[in-house]
């Protein structure tokens, strides 16, 4: 070969830099010109020393002994490429794969570092995924610089691609990649926005991707110029969202946290006018066609084609609240549903959607949601939009024999009912009829009104049954225990020697029901030995007659206990060192600790009779609005007598200045610190520490009560409910301070 053809440049990886340096500055540029040199005569030249001269003396011995490794070396470094290098033999299963065999041999031929950077950078090659800190720590030098030399790459990268000079002379693309190339970078850019998934799901579609190489669709979003948006700016959804076009991030972001809010508070599906207008409502300055582009590519949007016609919805598993998931259960099912299968239906959904929530049929809360409707006592809920037939059992009752126009019997009068109230259970309709209606020959049924009509009739007198609570057989047994307690020494006994001595008294009288007497806190006092339970009578009940429990204070706490669970055992609940039972037992001690204030006297009678009548007395809708009345009065001076108890000086001063509840309330700290109680809005009051049902009992003690005739029985169960909450909340902050002083004076 012509030596005057190899520069030296082109094999400079055997040459000393020292020696090279010296070529450079006596332009000796190839190795004909090396050859030629005198070693004499060039250490002469200015600069030249001996080493140099020893280094240029080993070369030109090198150039004459072995020319062949270097002209291979020489063909080596100036021979052209075209990459990818093996692309005849090379079998790529998509477009993914042959972009990654393009760029792994493209960095191939760049510096060490170049190569270091953008394949630990992306991960390229399953190798660790690094920052740019990380980076700019193993090759010393500043994060800046890392990314400089970054984009220096890829944007030579990206003309290398597109088939334009590269920096690197001797490498060029396969034509048939760059047209690829350039059709999939058209492909996405035209696509305007779009997200990572979605893009996956494109290169899948079209360009049989097999998620083999996801580290290249980042690269490939880089090498695209597109824009990734921040998770602080798109917190509203889960979708990493692609904008082609920067300058239109400010404006599709706002569109798409509108579209979400809207479609979650709507619930129902939406067509594209309704979709646009209701987004428009909430900033006029969005485009129409940045709402539709948010609606088709978020994934918390579901997109439904009806008849030709587009709706768009929340998907179910990114709906806010528990009563709009079982809003779009019945929606979806058309017709009115049974609570539990609501439920059930609402936790399957979520279960497939892989959503670790799950639900029971008291943490929906339809009964406060406006949206719902009750059917009576069937269980079965509707959607009030659907305007199903809700009416109380009595009034359908009424109905049908109007229907009717006849005497009829349990079964007429049941079918009748059940063409609008489907559920309804026939024994509800059994033991409600006779409460308005009137009993004739042969078990058939009239209106009052008309008695005089079917005067010929005989008419049968029905035998109203009365309730005192606790049933008889529990007091009669509960008094086998007193007397048989009070003949043992120190009044106590083993629980199994109890039960096997009283037991025959009663076929009722089970071993089950013996305990549950035993826990009766009021009367017994429980102690083990080893593994045996002994029971003892409590010294004030010494001399007990059956009439010890006059209000029926364990069927009462039975009932508060079950009323009260679900609030105080709630997450959001405060943490008590004793258990609920036990404080619903210190709102009894409060109530029974005499006071020697008057203002304080017959509170015991007032809360406990109430109670006794509205868990074991109320009929209707009417009593239990009475009871509610009494409840809401007697908490002034239930909680007066708290703080009389607790604080002695704020009392004085309520009493002094005759204040009102919410004055009592502030001067009791620890119940509600709130400043939003007197707000009628629920939403404003704190749901830890009972805020909502302070404020709920709060805004109904201040307004006038008298006036809720059009509530439902629900509405008034629920407020009595609230305000049986704030009686054992309020105690059981204060309870260390109230139980030392009702034991100690």
């Amino acid at each position: 070969m012509d030596l005057s053809k190899i520069k030296i440049e082109n094999i400079s990886q055997i040459i000393e830099p020292i020696l090279i340096s010296k070529f450079y500055l006596y332009d000796i540029q190839n190795l004909d010109q090396v050859s030629k040199i005198v070693p004499d005569e060039f250490s002469k030249l200015n600069k030249i020393g001996k080493r140099v001269v020893e280094e240029l003396i080993k070369f030109q011995k090198r150039i004459i002994e072995n020319p062949e490794d270097i002209y291979d070396l020489y063909d080596k470094n100036t021979k052209v490429y075209e990459l990818p290098v093996d692309f005849s033999v090379l079998q790529a299963s998509s477009l993914i794969e042959l972009l990654n065999e393009v760029i792994i041999d493209y960095l191939n031929f760049r510096k060490e570092i170049d190569k270091g950077i953008i394949t630990h950078y992306y991960g390229l090659n399953k190798s660790d995924i690094f920052t740019l800190e990380d980076l700019s720590s193993f090759y010393n030098k500043t994060r800046e610089r890392i990314r400089q030399l970054k984009e220096e790459i890829l944007n030579d990268l990206r003309l290398f691609l597109q088939g334009k000079e590269s920096e690197i002379k001797r490498i060029f693309c396969n034509s048939s990649v760059i047209e690829k190339y350039e059709y999939l970078r058209k492909f996405v850019v035209d696509k305007r926005v779009l997200t990572v998934e979605l893009l996956e799901d494109l290169l899948i579609n079209n360009f049989s991707y097999d998620k083999r190489f996801p580290e290249t669709i980042n690269l490939l979003i880089d090498l695209f110029s597109l824009h990734v948006c921040g998770k602080v700016k798109t917190r509203f959804t889960n979708a990493e969202i692609i904008i082609c076009n920067p300058e239109e991030e400010e404006n599709f972001i706002k569109s798409s946290e509108i579209l979400v809010k809207v479609l979650k508070k709507e619930i129902y599906p939406l067509n594209e006018m309704q979709l646009i207008v209701f987004c428009k409502k909430k900033n006029k300055n969005l485009i129409n066609i940045d709402i539709l582009k948010a609606a088709e590519i978020l994934p918390e949007v579901e997109i439904i084609v009806s008849n030709e016609s587009t709706f768009y919805q929340a998907k179910f598993e990114f709906l806010s609240r528990a009563s709009d998931r079982a809003f779009r259960v019945l929606l979806e099912n058309g017709e009115p549903m049974y609570i539990d299968n609501i439920v059930s239906e609402i936790n399957k959904r979520l279960f497939h959607s892989s959503t670790e929530k799950i639900y029971d049929r008291y943490s929906l809360s339809l009964a406060t949601d406006k949206k719902f409707i009750s059917l009576g006592k069937t269980g079965n809920w509707s959607l009030k939009a659907w305007n199903s037939n809700s009416g109380k059992i009595d009034m359908l009752i009424k109905k049908a024999l109007l229907s009717l126009d006849k005497p009829s019997s349990y079964n007429e009068i049941f079918e009748e009912i059940s063409k609008d109230r489907k559920g309804l259970k026939f024994k509800s309709v059994c033991a409600l009829i006779g409460r308005d209606c009137l009993k004739v020959e042969n078990d058939n049924w009239i209106l009052p009104e008309w008695k005089q009509r079917y005067s010929e009739l005989a008419f049968t007198t029905r035998k109203r049954r009365e309730s005192n609570g606790e049933p008889e057989y529990k007091i009669e047994q509960r008094s086998k225990i007193f007397e048989y307690l009070q003949r043992k020494d120190g009044h106590s006994a083993l629980a199994s020697d109890i039960i096997k001595a009283l037991r025959d008294y009663d076929k009722r009288f089970t071993k089950i029901s013996f305990y549950k007497i035993f826990d009766q806190e009021e009367f017994f006092k429980k102690s083990t030995l080893g593994n045996k339970n002994i029971i003892t009578l409590k010294k004030h009940e010494l001399n007990v007659t059956l009439a010890i429990d006059k209000y029926n204070w364990s069927g009462i706490k039975e009932k508060l206990y079950r009323d009260l669970y679900s609030y105080f055992s709630d997450e959001l609940s405060p943490l008590y060192s004793f258990t609920l039972e036990e404080g619903i037992n210190l709102f009894k001690l409060i109530l029974d600790k005499t006071c020697p204030l008057i203002e304080f006297s017959g509170i015991n009678d007032r809360i406990l009779g109430n109670l006794n009548k509205y868990y074991f007395e109320a009929s209707d809708r009417t009593d239990k609005l009475n009871f509610l009345k009494q409840f809401l009065t007697c908490l002034d001076p239930f909680c007066k007598k708290i703080l009389y108890y607790v604080d002695n000086t704020s009392y004085n001063f309520i009493a002094t200045n005759k204040k009102g509840l919410g004055e009592i309330f502030n001067k009791l700290s620890r119940v509600d610190p709130t400043k939003e109680r007197n707000k009628a809005n629920n939403r404003l009051a704190r749901s830890i520490n009972f805020g909502k049902q302070i404020q709920t009992t709060y805004f109904y003690r201040n307004n006038d009560v008298h006036s809720a005739n059009d509530w439902t029985e629900l509405e008034v169960a629920n407020a009595i409910t609230s305000c049986l909450v704030v009686y054992i909340f309020v105690g059981n902050q204060y309870y260390s301070e109230i139980k030392f002083h009702i034991e100690n004076n």
